[in-house]
């Protein structure tokens, strides 16, 4: 399994916030989880990047456990995170934003051509790469942060809400570049609180409360599955 993730339990201070979470990813592969506001998604993300230490379970990726490593050696093992709320840096320049996205590639004549890369993918930010980012639309600045997390050519990319905020046109573009993302050979893990488009484009789904997974199985089940419905679906 590309990504195996067993017996997750993490927290801040004294308060545990995921309990046992066991979750895997298969290699090229979209994999969704959704739960309401404060269910532990991003909380699971910060400890697949290495920001948050778990308490207890363990993180394999791509053969490797990674649950114990700093973040820095985690990027450079090829998992790569686009966090909630986009974060650029509004101060500097789109092409800047992404060669800081690059920032673990070890040789500098690399950077070049994974810029070629971003600005094809998304040629809006072709357009604007000499324009602060701050100065950016929101659905321009969430491309940014993807485009961003992808320039160190990582194997598994972290999308934390990417679709947070955003119109819908602006969705179903983002939508487009995450299936782009999967059909080029990297894997997603996608924590959205859009549960419809979540379960839409997932091939796996898991269901987070309170820090513990309670359902899971295909995308396209999942939307079928009337509790699934009822409680994120509006249905």
């Amino acid at each position: 399994m590309f990504l195996k993730v067993q017996n997750l339990c993490a927290g801040y201070g004294r308060t545990e916030v995921l309990h046992d979470v066991t979750i895997e990813a298969e290699k090229g592969s979209i994999v969704t989880l959704i739960g309401s506001n404060g269910a532990g998604k991003s909380t699971f993300m910060m400890c697949l990047s290495g920001v948050l230490k778990p308490t207890s379970g363990s993180i394999e990726f791509d053969g490797q456990f990674i649950h114990n490593m700093h973040p820095e050696k985690i990027v450079a093992a090829g998992l790569s995170q686009c966090p909630e709320g986009r974060r650029v840096w509004p101060k500097m320049t789109v092409e800047e934003n992404l060669e800081m996205g690059g920032i673990s590639i070890k040789d500098p004549r690399v950077i070049p051509a994974r810029l070629d890369t971003a600005f094809s993918n998304f040629p809006i930010l072709a357009e604007r790469k000499k324009q602060l980012a701050g100065s950016l639309s929101g659905g321009e600045q969430q491309m940014l942060a993807i485009a961003r997390a992808l320039m160190s050519n990582p194997k598994l990319v972290l999308l934390d809400e990417p679709s947070l905020g955003l119109a819908p046109i602006i969705v179903e573009k983002v939508v487009e570049i995450i299936k782009k993302i999967r059909d080029g050979g990297t894997s997603v893990i996608l924590v959205e609180q859009n549960a419809f488009m979540a379960l839409s484009i997932a091939d796996y789904a898991y269901v987070l409360e309170t820090g513990r997974v309670v359902l899971s199985g295909k995308g396209s089940e999942l939307l079928k599955d009337d509790s699934v419905r009822k409680s994120y679906l509006g249905v």
